[in-house]
């Protein structure tokens, strides 16, 4: 099971990322089963944050293909940052002031934690720095 972050999205996405060759050939080992990936994770948060940033660096109809395409994916898991996460991503939120932690990243964390999710697909290190294992 893999948690896939909107970083992990953005550089899918994106030509001009730094990290969207990484993306991709993960992505690629994913779909051909090298990385051993069951289950492919995402929240309702992680939607709108990368909605969001593909409209401002693509522009409108490129976040509204790719709105399409993930919200329309039989392969990714879309869950909704409920109460239970919400709650917890506010303790995560409060606890960690040493940090400068998005709401949105600890609605991830807390999502990761309550379901047992170790790895996640993502460039953000901060997962990392909270003890998940990024990928690739």
């Amino acid at each position: 099971m893999i948690f896939v972050d909107t970083s992990a999205f953005l550089a899918i996405v994106n030509e001009k990322d730094n990290n969207h060759i990484a993306a991709k050939n993960f992505l690629g080992e994913i779909k051909n089963g090298k990385a051993r990936v069951k289950k492919i994770i995402t929240s309702d948060y992680i939607i709108d944050e990368a909605l969001t940033r593909i409209r401002y660096s693509a522009g409108h109809k490129e976040a509204v293909k790719w709105g399409k395409d993930i919200l329309a994916s039989r392969v990714v898991e879309k869950i909704e940052v409920g109460k239970d996460i919400f709650e917890l991503a506010w303790e995560i939120f409060e606890t960690y002031e040493d940090k400068k932690l998005s709401f949105t990243d600890c609605t991830s964390f807390a999502l990761m934690k309550i379901k047992n999710i170790e790895k996640v697909f993502s460039f953000d290190k901060d997962f990392m720095n909270l003890g998940f294992i990024l990928m690739p």
